[in-house]
């Protein structure tokens, strides 16, 4: 399923590549074809290559071996073999769940947030920046679900709470997946920061855009990617 027409094309390579994997045009133990020929395929840059692969390594999937190449170590990323209610729901659908509720749960919050609540979120995210600078990314974890949590119970829908609390292990570890990859994790802060001042601003359809992109952008740390429908409403 293509990512999202914003998407970088570093995105689209890693799910190109994944996609490949799936079909099992390289299987485990495999060596991918040169950086060369691979940026060729792919239509882009030896940097924006670079980039993917080294997101799919520390995905698991892959394993950069200077001089030697570019070997496949599994054919599904480390997040999603990690994924524990496959038997309930995908990955990809516990996202895109969040994705229509939490950006709606934005949208009526920023209706209705005090600044109480304000100064909650932006001590919920100076807490995780000093997490993540420490590097303790199941803390930072933590703080990103209660970030979220908060926002849904402040929009005040009984029916979102209800489905919240119902499902609380599978959002909860859905929020934790994305911090596989350290070196993407500070994406979180700056997403965040960007919900924090539409509901500072009390601006409803900015703060429903800002949570859809951090949860599109979230799912793809995830190794997760899924189409957005707008429907104009």
């Amino acid at each position: 399923m293509p990512v999202p027409r914003s998407a970088p094309v570093t995105d689209q390579a890693v799910q190109t590549i994944q996609a490949w994997l799936k079909q099992g045009r390289y299987p485990v133990g495999s060596p991918l074809p040169s950086q060369r020929d691979l940026s060729e395929q792919l239509n882009i840059s030896r940097a924006s290559l670079r980039e993917a692969l080294s997101r799919l390594e520390a995905l698991g999937q892959l394993s950069i071996q200077p001089g030697k190449g570019v070997f496949i170590t599994a054919l599904e990323s480390r997040a999603g073999s990690a994924w524990a209610f496959a038997g309930q729901a995908s990955l990809k659908d516990i996202y895109q769940l969040r994705y229509v509720l939490e950006s709606f749960a934005a949208a009526l919050a920023a209706q209705c947030i005090q600044p109480q609540d304000l100064q909650w979120l932006q001590q919920n995210i100076a807490r995780m920046q000093d997490c993540l600078a420490s590097q303790q990314y199941e803390q930072a974890a933590q703080l990103d679900f209660e970030f979220h949590q908060y926002i849904m119970r402040l929009a005040g829908n009984a029916a979102i709470l209800d489905i919240l609390k119902n499902n609380a292990a599978m959002l909860q570890q859905s929020q934790l997946l994305p911090f596989y990859q350290p070196h993407l994790a500070s994406r979180t802060i700056a997403e965040h920061n960007s919900i924090y001042l539409a509901l500072q601003q009390a601006n409803s359809a900015a703060a429903e855009q800002a949570m859809q992109q951090h949860i599109v952008y979230a799912a793809q740390r995830a190794g997760v990617y899924f189409s957005t429908v707008k429907t104009g409403v």
